[in-house]
């Protein structure tokens, strides 16, 4: 028996973002939402997942918006001329980040998440970098007892295969492999043209099983990341960046279909998958599936 982790990613993008993320959670099979904790849908989100206890929560380390102190109290983090956060990678890299004003960022963005949900985070996924500001991150998420570090990240090849990063996580013992539907959309379906949405089916990787469930050892995990969500002007057009944005927009809303759709229940049941959250798998209990016997699902693993 295979656990997998549906993880909803960019959560709290935008309240209109969050609708169709919600749509994923309350009439689909996202079992865990990693939250954007400083974007325009932030609060929204949080106080959505209040009603959803059974979901696991990350803390998802984008910095598309401003931050939540005051711009004259973070100068080093955000571009002077819009009041932005500095562009992810440099700020993670970046030497002339005043640790403090990171930490104390940070940290804020934390003591909202807990005034809001009621708790911190579970999960951090990141830093990547060598900087203040990565540090700073590292230090509030080992302060508030986020974990990080947690699974194998598999890499899709150009010949639709897998490479596993050899690096072991600090959780080795959940036997976690982590894909990101991103790598999918952009490298796999996606190319030049919007016009090849058409094809894109969100769980055609899943139900094709092209991560080779056998493969991996005896009760592993898999977590799969997806962005669903609908789309507004900020999602279209300020929230993120980089030459793959285009990519990955409108993909957001078949996402939700993906994830709610009964193809992906079927394949759910016909393959006893254990659907479970990332507390869950880091913490050996049992919470989303004790909710889908409450609600009487067919998908509850007995």
């Amino acid at each position: 028996m295979y656990k997998l982790v549906i993880r909803a990613d960019d959560v709290g993008y935008t309240d209109v973002y969050n609708i169709g993320t919600f749509e994923a959670i309350q009439n689909g099979y996202v079992t865990s939402a990693d939250v954007m904790l400083e974007s325009p849908g932030t609060v929204d989100a949080l106080r959505r997942l209040r009603d959803f206890p059974w979901i696991s929560v990350g803390w998802h380390p984008h910095f598309w918006h401003q931050p939540v102190l005051p711009v004259r109290e973070v100068p080093s983090l955000v571009v002077k001329e819009t009041g932005f956060f500095r562009e992810r990678s440099e700020l993670y890299n970046a030497k002339d980040v005043v640790y403090e004003q990171a930490f104390r960022e940070l940290s804020t963005e934390i003591e909202r998440c807990m005034d809001i949900l009621g708790r911190a985070p579970d999960t951090l996924g990141g830093p990547k970098g060598t900087g203040p500001f990565a540090k700073a991150m590292t230090d509030v998420a080992a302060t508030y007892g986020i974990a990080s570090d947690f699974g194998h990240k598999m890499h899709l090849r150009e010949d639709g295969g897998f490479d596993v990063d050899p690096v072991l996580p600090r959780w080795e013992s959940a036997k976690l492999y982590i894909i990101d539907q991103k790598n999918i959309v952009a490298g796999d379906i996606i190319r030049e043209t919007l016009h090849e949405l058409e094809d894109y089916d969100p769980v055609r990787f899943l139900l094709e099983d092209r991560m080779r469930l056998m493969d991996l050892p005896d009760g592993a995990a898999i977590m799969h990341g997806f962005h669903p969500g609908y789309v507004d002007y900020h999602v279209a057009r300020l929230g993120d960046y980089g030459e793959n944005r285009r990519y990955y927009t409108l993909s957001r809303t078949y996402d939700v279909e993906g994830l709610t759709s009964a193809r992906l229940h079927d394949w759910i049941r016909k393959n006893r998958i254990q659907l479970c959250s990332l507390r869950d798998v880091l913490y050996g209990t049992s919470e989303y599936q004790n909710h889908l016997r409450r609600i009487g699902s067919d998908l509850w693993i007995s």
